[in-house]
């Protein structure tokens, strides 16, 4: 085995083990010891955290997160993937915190100078872009932990009012910009999806007996699902104008039926907390939009223009 492939399977298999020792790594690649250990020492320049421990029950073992072994791309398969993370940076939070810019920078710098110049290029005609959501996501992370070791936690949550919720995270998902967590809530004693923007604290539940076996299947069930116990009919009549900027959404635009003069009709199911977006949506469109059901959203768009009404009086 050339060099360059014995480091790259070394690589691989230091990364399948919490901890090992020269001799048996020596073994395990059919090497000489000395021959491993300038391996083991090749493979810290490159960059992998290796660390060592004296005395008997010592050994190797790689540090913090753990280093993948060099990946061959064709020019098509690098371009998505640029672009593929590059979508990411529109995002003001997420889950991986700075590690989209690091990768992206790492990813960049080993291109070909022939390929970093068309994806430049690419740069100012293809662009990936978010709704900008200004408010705060401070516990993105955490929730995704809780929901991938399937803890109990306990969130103070800001809604109509504050309140505090224990709840068991499944899973997030983002659309539109905002960022979403479906949990099994213990207070509710059902599933709820929560906006992870509205949770003010964050703590680990110190007992866990309570926690569910929440199957995998079960999971990608509940994930993005809506709850049908609590979903409205929603029945929008367009202008053309109104199907025009109706298109902007991308939930939206999947339920427009459109009529032969361009107006349309939006007619499907939403979820109840989705009621003050529902609300501000469609009273930004003026005489474009005239929302016939569900009657929570017509009666709070009526009392809104009362309130503007009595604003512009004096």
């Amino acid at each position: 085995m050339h060099k360059a492939q014995r480091l790259i399977h070394l690589m691989m298999k230091v990364n399948e083990r919490k901890k090992f020792t020269i001799q048996e790594m020596a073994d395990e690649c059919g090497v000489s010891r000395r021959t491993m250990i300038r391996d083991l020492m090749e493979l810290s320049e490159l960059g992998v955290p290796l660390y060592s421990e004296a005395g008997p029950r010592g050994g190797y073992r790689v540090l913090r997160e753990k280093v993948l072994p060099p990946i061959s791309f064709t020019e098509h398969e690098a371009i998505a993937l640029f672009f593929a993370c590059q979508s990411l940076r529109n995002y003001k939070s997420l889950p991986f915190k700075n590690e989209v810019d690091t990768a992206l920078d790492k990813f960049f710098h080993y291109l070909s100078s022939e390929l970093k110049q068309k994806i430049e290029r690419m740069q100012q005609r293809l662009v990936f872009w978010v709704p900008p959501h200004e408010m705060e996501v401070s516990f993105l992370e955490e929730l995704l932990e809780a929901a991938l070791e399937q803890r109990v936690v306990t969130i103070m949550y800001e809604a109509s009012a504050r309140r505090e919720r224990m709840i068991q995270p499944l899973g997030i998902y983002t659309m539109n910009g905002l960022w979403y967590c479906q949990a099994y809530c213990f207070l509710a004693e059902d599933y709820r999806l929560f906006r992870v923007d509205r949770v003010k604290n964050f703590s680990l539940e110190a007992d866990q007996s309570m926690r569910l076996n929440t199957a995998e299947e079960q999971i990608q069930t509940w994930i993005m699902r809506m709850d049908e116990s609590d979903t409205l009919d929603l029945e929008v009549e367009l202008t053309p104008e109104g199907v025009r900027r109706c298109r902007s959404d991308l939930w939206l635009s999947r339920w427009i039926d459109l009529r032969e003069d361009g107006s349309g009709t939006v007619c499907t199911k939403m979820s109840a907390s989705y009621v003050p977006w529902a609300v501000h949506f469609f009273l930004g469109f003026g005489m474009e939009a005239n929302v016939k059901r569900p009657d929570v959203v017509r009666e709070q768009i009526q009392n809104k223009l009362r309130e503007l009404i009595k604003q512009y009086e004096h």
